[in-house]
């Protein structure tokens, strides 16, 4: 595990973003983890503009999504999907047939196998990855297991406070999601990772300092990957006290 410590979340972004470019430099048809909400919004900027300039080639990436809102069809702003279209997908010109994501209006069983049966036969090659404020990854909520696949979760009552500034009422929030599991995220060959806000101190605390890996805050999994990078802006990282195992530097 490596962490970058940055001037600003805006670096961070920047950086993150030139990481995801890399690996599209070295694989054309690269498959790409990506996840949603605020904290990826200017990595996904700084890659569109990269293809904008015509930097990085992505006429034969490919594209998977952590998660989806269970009952949103991917017409409304509120999806992921049209998330995704907005800020990487339209922008980069990637065209749907390349694009794996949840269907949140599709029959859930159905729909877990359709990602399932993709995402066991296709490791992402780079993953894309933030945390809530509780520590999840993707929407894998604290629990008392780590799930491997992809799976049906209930959004506990902070998540959906936290995703309500995406929704014009805290009743538009949908309360279930199709998620793919930490197992899912570990078979990434590399894991890209920012996070800025005091609101995460908490989660970064758990994930990179001395302590248990638990399923109580999913994020703790990744002290045992074996090739992420992290990037926290400067006004975060401070009050971080990195385990030894922690490659540190500044950006």
């Amino acid at each position: 595990m490596r962490l970058i410590v940055t001037e600003s979340y805006e670096q961070s972004a920047y950086l993150s973003a030139q990481m995801m470019l890399d690996v599209i430099r070295e694989k054309e048809d690269a498959l790409l983890g990506l996840a949603t909400g605020s904290t990826p919004i200017s990595v996904y900027k700084y890659m569109a503009e990269a293809a904008r300039q015509k930097k990085v080639d992505f006429g034969r990436v490919r594209t998977i999504n952590l998660d989806e809102y269970i009952g949103l069809s991917g017409e409304d702003p509120g999806s992921y999907l049209y998330f995704m279209r907005k800020h990487l997908l339209d922008p980069c010109q990637i065209p749907p047939k390349r694009v794996m994501i949840p269907d949140g209006m599709a029959d859930v069983q159905e729909e877990l196998h359709r990602m399932n049966q993709f995402a066991d036969a296709n490791p992402s090659d780079v993953q894309l990855l933030s945390v809530g404020v509780n520590g999840h990854i993707g929407f894998n909520e604290p629990s008392d297991v780590f799930y491997d696949r992809f799976h049906a979760v209930k959004l506990t009552q902070k998540t959906r406070e936290s995703n309500s500034r995406l929704f014009s009422s805290m009743e538009e929030v949908p309360t279930e999601a199709i998620t793919m599991g930490t197992g899912g995220i570990m078979r990434a060959k590399k894991i890209v990772f920012l996070a800025t806000g005091d609101e995460k101190l908490d989660a970064m605390k758990k994930i990179l300092e001395d302590g248990e890996v638990t399923p109580d805050c999913q994020g703790t999994i990744l002290k045992f990957h074996q090739d992420c990078t992290i990037f926290l802006d400067q006004a975060l990282a401070e009050h971080i006290r990195p385990a030894a195992y922690v490659e540190v530097k500044r950006a």
